[in-house]
Order: structure tokens, then C-alpha cells, then sequence
């Protein structure tokens, strides 16, 4: 029984002389403005309309396939809508997207596609880590600290697109400026079409003509680079400091990556921190603790202040000073200063001190 051919000109909408340039956008339209996810309220009928608009493209889009459409009125070879009939929309959608590569892209979000190709050469620098070693006082001052390393920077010659002044560029001869390598693998299903990225122009769909000849077509030259690091206030063992555009310079023009500045805090022989508070020892004779006394403390930032040991302090008391830790990077709040106390006893008295102490342990009926 002879099958009822399709008229695919007129499912797309064109003329019989149209050109391919023609096709293709009659179809991104139709595609477009029939897609299933636009018409939830009748998704079985977009969805047929879907297929039918997908085989009409698959065979005037493709030169052999459409010569014997034109001169027979029908695809000979495993035509297009046999193939689609026993199978799922989700599978025809599967085989859009495969077909469309990236320009998927320029259908449903205009130029996104053609500028993401456009970009494909521009790409960001890589990021670079720096370590810095600084004191414990300093961390809690916060200090500028310059720093010097190796970085790629933009080629000035070139502005960092790589490209010889005056030169430019040229159609890849690759992909013929498509940006894309189109396969076709034959099997008894059909002609199943994949395309991918072309690796010679990174997408783009052009090469260089000329190289820069400074930088090589890099479009970046390594340079020694100075800096400041400002070290905030309070900063603590271990931080990470991100310097934005500190890395290296970008591809093909591309912004520079980040600077990451790694914080070491050297460990201070005397103070100890917790999150924002400040822990540190120290030792009064066994007679201060009993009589009470006022001591010099030095605080952590390199100050210091007076202590009052009141008479009596038991050993391993604690007092509180109240601001005096580290400040917090994010409020500035400061944290506490704990001061433990130790009480020296001494191992060994002089003749005169073990007297008085015997006579100060018979008035409280101590026996030795």
C-alpha cells in the first residue's frame, strides 16, 4: 500500500527554493513556539506538532536526505518518521538536543549560544595561594604586609587577546566557523547526527591569524607582582584572605583569577586564644597570694596594665578582664582576657623565714 507522503515545506513554512539558512530559521521559530513545556494545557498535540517539525528539518536540513525528498516525494532510507513513531517524546527530545548541540541555546534564549562561543576563548585566570607568616600581636592589631610573587599578567602588546596587532583572525578551517564538528553514524535505525565543541578554535568558530609576538598567543607574559596585604584586626591561625584579581591573568582578554592569602599565626610563648578570648598564666610568691598584692601584667597587643591580686588567692584563681582578648574580624566586639593565677611555694627557706613561719604556726596551733 503506497504511504501518503508529508509536505514538509509547508510544515516549516517555507518555499520549495528556500535556502538552508532559510530552513534553519523557520524551524528555531517553530521549535520555538511549539514546544510541549509552552503548552501545558494541550501538550499531546505540541508534542506531535514537536515531532512532526523535528522530521521535516531532520530531512530538508540535510542535503542528501532532501534531494530524494525533492525528487520522489519521500526519504527511501529508514525514513525520519518511522523511526520517531515507536518512540517516547522524551527519547525524540533526547535526540533534538543531541542533533542542536549548542545551538539548543540560540533557540530558546536568543544570542545566549552565539555569545557563549563567542566566549568560549575568554576564560578567567587561575588562582593563586600565597602564605604569610605574622606575629601573635599582630594578628590581634592587624598589620599591611607587602608581599611580592609570580603571576601571569596581560599582555600589554596585545591587550591579552593573543592576536598580532593589525592581524586578526580567520575562519577555522576545522569547522568551517561553526564553532562545531558535526558526526553522522549510519545503523539500521537511521542516521543518528552528534555534534561537539570544535578543539581547534575552542568553539569560537575562528582562529588566529597571526600570533602575538610578545606573548606566544597566550596573550599573557609572567611577571613579578607587588602587593599590599592588609591584615584585618583579630585575624586568627589559619584564615584565608581572598584579594579579588590578585591571580593570574584570563584567557584570550579573560578577567584575572583571585589571590588567596593563607594566615599563619605564630604561636606566642605566653598567651593562648580560644575563638576571640585570650588565656595566660601567671605566677605570685606564696606571701603575695597570702597578703595580697598589685602586679604588672602585660596584655597580648603589647600593652599592660595593673593586676590586683587580692589577699588570700587561692591557686588557679582566674580573673577576668573584660575586653582585653582578641576583636572579632566580623563586629569588632572584643573578647576576655582569663588570668590564671599559680602561687610559687618555695622548696627551700632561709634559716630567718622558717623561724618566722614556726612561730606563725604555733599562734594558729599548727604542730611541725
Amino acid at each position: 500500500m503506497p504511504r501518503q507522503s508529508k509536505d514538509y515545506y509547508a510544515i516549516l513554512g517555507v518555499s520549495r527554493d528556500a535556502s538552508q539558512d532559510e530552513i534553519k530559521r523557520a524551524y528555531k521559530k517553530l521549535i520555538k513556539q511549539w514546544h510541549p513545556d509552552l503548552h501545558p494545557e494541550n501538550k499531546k498535540e505540541a508534542e506531535e506538532k514537536f515531532k512532526e517539525i523535528q522530521e521535516a528539518y531532520e530531512v530538508l536540513s540535510n542535503p542528501q536526505k532532501k534531494a530524494m525528498y525533492d525528487r520522489f516525494g519521500y526519504v527511501g532510507e529508514a525514513e525520519f518518521s518511522q523511526q520517531t513513531s515507536s518512540g517516547s517524546f522524551e527519547d525524540i527530545f533526547k535526540d533534538f538536543e543531541s542533533f542542536l548541540g549548542r545551538d539548543i541555546f540560540d533557540i530558546f534564549f536568543g544570542e545566549r549560544g552565539t555569545q557563549e562561543r563567542q566566549q568560549n576563548r575568554r576564560r578567567t585566570g587561575e588562582d593563586i595561594t600565597l602564605n604569610i607568616e605574622i606575629d601573635f600581636a599582630d594578628s590581634l592589631l592587624g598589620k599591611q604586609i607587602p608581599v611580592e610573587y609570580d603571576r601571569y599578567e596581560r599582555c600589554e602588546h596585545c591587550q591579552g587577546q593573543g592576536v598580532e596587532p593589525g592581524s586578526g583572525y580567520q575562519t577555522c578551517p576545522r569547522c568551517h566557523g561553526t564553532g562545531v564538528i558535526r558526526e553522522e553514524r549510519r545503523s539500521i535505525f537511521g542516521v543518528f547526527v552528534s555534534t561537539r565543541t570544535c578543539s581547534t578554535c575552542g568553539g569560537t568558530g575562528r582562529v588566529i591569524k597571526e600570533k602575538c609576538r610578545v606573548c606566544g598567543g597566550s596573550g599573557r607574559i609572567r611577571n613579578r607582582f607587588r602587593t599590599t596585604v592588609n591584615i584585618p584586626a583579630g585575624v586568627s591561625d589559619g584564615a584565608r584572605i581572598k584579594i579579588e584579581s590578585g591571580g593570574n591573568a584570563g584567557y584570550g582578554g579573560g578577567p584575572y583569577g583571585d589571590l588567596y592569602v593563607l594566615i599563619h599565626v605564630r604561636p606566642d610563648k605566653r598567651f593562648r586564644r580560644q575563638d576571640d578570648d585570650i588565656y595566660v598564666d601567671v605566677t605570685v610568691d606564696y606571701l603575695e597570694a597570702i597578703l595580697g598584692t598589685t602586679m604588672k601584667l602585660d596584655l597580648p597587643t603589647g600593652n599592660s596594665t595593673m593586676l590586683r591580686i587580692p589577699a588570700g588567692t587561692q591557686p588557679g584563681t582566674v580573673f577576668r578582664l573584660k575586653g582585653e582578648g582578641a576583636p572579632s574580624v566580623r563586629t569588632g566586639r572584643r573578647g576576655d582576657l582569663y588570668v590564671t593565677v599559680n602561687v610559687r611555694i618555695p622548696k627551700t627557706l632561709s634559716s630567718e623565714e622558717a623561724k618566722l613561719l614556726k612561730e606563725l604556726a604555733k599562734i594558729k596551733g599548727i604542730e611541725s
